[in-house]
């Protein structure tokens, strides 16, 4: 239930509302994001619900991202603001990825919000795309919404399901499922204020049936599902990494996104090198432009080869996260050398960057 939710309305008559996820919560797709989009009439109808207290509500969300970026920027995106109630949605961001990887994503997201700020209520919503639609017509299974909802039954957290509506609409209605989503994914008004109203009818309906208490109440840390999942993963902005030495690479303003700055290179060879301690590594890459490969190698192992673009970078501008070492040792520290080995370029793109905005350890 809500009743801690209820009690920061009832009692100290404010609310501050988070929400973490892709491109769906970012509000793309809706003619303005902060009026139209599903969060921001969310936010509005808590407003109205509660005219006396303070609501306030932030976008923590990044578009083209899934639980796997999500693990690692919890705490600087979204706890960070110190929110009394969370929605988070990544299942059509993390679809067509396996159920055995969502779910200890999944679970490193839930089990940090519930270890750092144990107070705070999280409502996992289950969104939908056209995608999605075709998979389930098919008789297969939607493994990333299974994932969360697996993790959201362990820890308590309830969920709303605003993506079964359009897909009613749609497989059981016979709309055109463009109405509701022109480009397949995104949701238009209509397809925002229709999981605007699912999700506020769940959670009128669980504040009706929530506790009234005297004092919030800490929520239970039950035992993980996954006993390796990341919850210590973090991000470590570009000025912050330790023993950083730059070969060709230069730090210079970011062009977009969540980081001031990043580590840049344009030249096949340059290099960087940087102290870290913890069992994985990781990079995020500011993905303006970004058309490069880089050798990863650590404490001077075998290089691993990294590609540092997808072909949505041609697109538009979006940070993307890559894992690529596990299972190091957690007790030594360990020392990392990053070497740009290709660049891409072509006619519409003459220069190709490689761009690192943060660096990811557990």
């Amino acid at each position: 239930m809500l009743r801690n939710t209820l009690y920061r309305l009832t009692h100290d008559k404010k609310l501050t509302i988070g929400y973490f996820g892709g491109s769906i919560t970012d509000g793309t797709g809706a003619s303005d994001a902060e009026k139209t989009s599903y969060r921001a009439l969310v936010t509005e109808w808590f407003r109205k619900t509660y005219p006396d207290a303070a609501i306030n509500g932030f976008n923590a969300s990044i578009g083209g991202t899934g639980t796997g970026y999500g693990t690692f920027r919890c705490d600087r995106d979204l706890l960070s603001h110190d929110p009394d109630l969370v929605f988070i949605e990544y299942c059509v961001n993390d679809f067509g990825d396996t159920y055995d990887n969502v779910l200890p994503q999944a679970e490193a997201i839930i089990r940090k919000i519930r270890k750092t700020r144990p107070l705070v209520d999280v409502i996992a919503v289950v969104s939908t795309d056209e995608d999605v639609a075709a998979t389930l017509e098919s008789g297969r299974e939607f493994e990333s919404r299974n994932a969360m909802l697996t993790v959201a039954h362990r820890y308590g957290v309830p969920s709303a399901d605003p993506g079964s509506a359009l897909l009613s609409r749609v497989l059981r209605g016979g709309d055109d499922w463009k109405s509701y989503a022109p480009d397949g994914s995104h949701p238009s008004d209509l397809g925002h204020s229709i999981m605007a109203d699912v999700i506020a009818s769940v959670v009128g309906e669980l504040l009706e049936k929530s506790e009234r208490i005297d004092a919030p109440v800490p929520h239970d840390l039950p035992e993980p599902i996954c006993p390796g999942a990341l919850v210590g993963g973090k991000m470590t902005e570009c000025r912050d990494i330790r023993g950083l030495k730059m070969n060709g690479f230069r730090i210079v303003p970011s062009n977009g996104g969540r980081f001031a700055e990043v580590i840049e290179s344009e030249t096949v060879g340059d290099s960087l090198s940087f102290d870290f301690e913890g069992p994985v590594l990781g990079l995020i890459w500011d993905d303006g432009l970004v058309n490069g490969d880089v050798k990863v190698s650590v404490d001077g192992g075998e290089p691993v080869n990294v590609r540092s673009w997808d072909h949505v970078v041609r697109s538009f501008h979006k940070m993307q996260a890559a894992l690529f070492m596990k299972g190091l040792d957690p007790a030594v520290p360990h020392r990392a050398e990053i070497v740009v080995s290709h660049l891409y370029t072509d006619k519409e793109n003459p220069v190709a960057y490689v761009r690192i905005a943060a660096v990811l350890t557990a």
